[in-house]
């Protein structure tokens, strides 16, 4: 049986690897999250051993994701500026994209008739995990699956995100959109095109998933029984 906390390097290991591979091959399809999860996931399931086995020994890498993670305001601070002057414009998007992400993903799950859990599950689509995951009891969603649909959410932005936006577009719109769309998948491919790019993602998935986190709860309280839920 393969050591547990051999876990920790194998999943750096891969990553790394896969990082390697999309960089040398620039094919947006390998984004090195995905590939890490198709190869980790068999060698999880063939070694017999728990996911709470490989959360354990990997929990230093949870750990470390917060410093990144705030490590991130410095980009922001050296843009703070073109923040200030653009704020208007800023929230009006988070705004319209926050309700749009959202009710587009709750719409298309109900018309598909995915059922109630699945339907509620698919309101958290657009916001990072430390969000998603509170809003998810607050609106009796099954936060399981919930976490599953930002995944695989954040994923296909991470991999679409790059081809459709277009290239008119400005180092600061493309971080934001990426960044709304595909949380920090979105973010971590928006750092690859350029630092200003990924702060500005920074900003747009934290102003949306707390946006998203304040509202979504409140309406939902109030016009679930309108609907249905």
């Amino acid at each position: 049986m393969l050591l547990a906390w051999l876990w920790l390097p194998i999943t750096v290991v891969v990553y790394l690897g896969a990082d390697a591979l999309q960089q040398r091959l620039g094919w947006l399809i390998l984004q090195p999250m995905l590939i890490s999860v198709l190869i980790l996931i068999p060698l999880l399931l063939g070694s017999g051993q728990s996911i709470a086995v490989y959360q354990r020994a990997t929990s230093p890498l949870v750990w470390i994701a917060g410093p990144l993670t705030v490590g991130m305001a410095i980009p922001l601070f050296n843009e703070r500026r073109r923040i200030v002057e653009a704020a208007r414009p800023l929230l009006i998007t988070l705004g319209i994209g926050s309700l749009l992400a959202s009710g587009s993903a709750f719409a298309l799950a109900c018309l598909f008739h995915l059922g109630a859990p699945v339907d509620k599950a698919f309101l958290t689509r657009a916001i990072s995990l430390p969000f998603c995951l509170p809003v998810t009891r607050l609106i009796g969603s099954p936060s399981g699956l919930a976490a599953v649909i930002v995944g695989v959410s954040g994923l296909l932005g991470g991999i679409a995100a790059p081809m459709l936006l277009p290239q008119r577009l400005s180092e600061s719109a493309r971080g934001v959109a990426m960044g709304l769309a595909a949380h920090g998948i979105g973010t971590a491919v928006a750092l690859r095109l350029s630092v200003r790019s990924g702060a500005y993602a920074a900003l747009g998935m934290m102003l949306n998933g707390l946006l998203t986190s304040l509202w979504l709860p409140w309406l939902w309280q109030r016009a679930a029984h309108h609907i249905g839920f």
